[in-house]
């Protein structure tokens, strides 16, 4: 990704080639810290309460002061968006414990969003899975190895991501997470073995109230030619439908009916959201 021009540090924006961190700071050795990554579209930071919260959330969980409460942080957002004049993009958010006689530091930078063509939604994609699970699942901490190395061996093998799994059971994407549909309902590893994705509350929440059954237990690899639909959810991916894992189809190996149903729900969604919120 290019560097941003500018960085806000705690609320001050500075270029980006002089935003500096202390060596020091236990984030570097001991991954003491957490992150959120916010899509931006039309100046819009899409749901930008509920990164915060969960930023809170992941912080408290590991019992990391940040440098200011949440709304605060998320006051810091459009004034470092218009001076860097943009619109469009993808929006870290990094909190580091503190070092020696410095205080925590919160870090807000823009970036390139990532691209995902449309036959990847028309033709879906494949997937690997890797064992392993992430240490306190519910906290978007900086202890990210295991996801890299899952993603990194997904590219590897061509495939689009990465699900981790503890034996049988799988929780989540080493980026996204993770649903399956089978006996007609959908099926995802519940809040506490996962980390809480934004995305993934939307999906869940609209498709109740569209009537779509949902359970929320590990979907089983044993159980996997039960499946007749899969997909992903992200911030940069939205509803992202699976096709394929492993080398194999998932169902008939096509897009199904409720992941379609999902993404024009999630879809329509999305535009209401970021029309009204354009508009305030």
């Amino acid at each position: 990704m290019p560097m941003p021009e500018y960085v806000s540090l705690n609320g001050e924006i500075v270029r980006a080639d002089a935003a500096r961190v202390c060596v020091l700071t236990p984030a570097l050795l001991y991954s003491f810290g957490v992150y959120e990554s916010v899509r931006v579209e039309r100046g819009v930071a899409f749901h930008l309460d509920d990164h915060l919260r969960r930023l809170a959330g992941s912080a408290a969980l590991i019992e990391l002061e940040l440098p200011a409460p949440p709304e605060v942080i998320g006051s810091w957002v459009q004034p470092l968006l218009a001076h860097s004049g943009v619109t469009h993009c993808l929006l870290r958010i990094l909190a580091l414990g503190p070092t020696p006689g410095n205080g925590p530091v919160c870090a807000l930078w823009p970036q390139e969003p990532p691209h995902y063509p449309p036959v990847l939604y028309e033709q879906g994609v494949e997937l690997i899975t890797v064992e392993g699970v992430r240490y306190l699942p519910q906290a978007k901490s900086l202890n990210t190895l295991l996801n890299f190395l899952a993603r990194r061996e997904a590219s590897r093998r061509g495939a689009h991501e990465a699900l981790l799994h503890q034996g049988d059971r799988i929780t989540e994407g080493a980026s996204s997470n993770f649903f399956v549909v089978q006996e007609g309902r959908v099926l995802t590893a519940p809040v506490e073995m996962v980390l809480p994705g934004v995305t993934r509350a939307l999906v869940l929440r609209l498709a109740r109230q569209a009537s779509i059954l949902i359970e929320e237990r590990p979907p089983l690899l044993s159980a996997r030619a039960m499946w007749q639909e899969a997909f992903i959810t992200s911030t940069s991916r939205k509803v992202l439908p699976v096709t394929r894992l492993d080398g194999q189809p998932v169902g008939d190996g096509r897009v199904g009916p409720f992941t379609r149903r999902l993404m024009d729900i999630f879809a329509t969604y999305d535009r209401q959201y970021l029309a009204s919120h354009s508009e305030k």
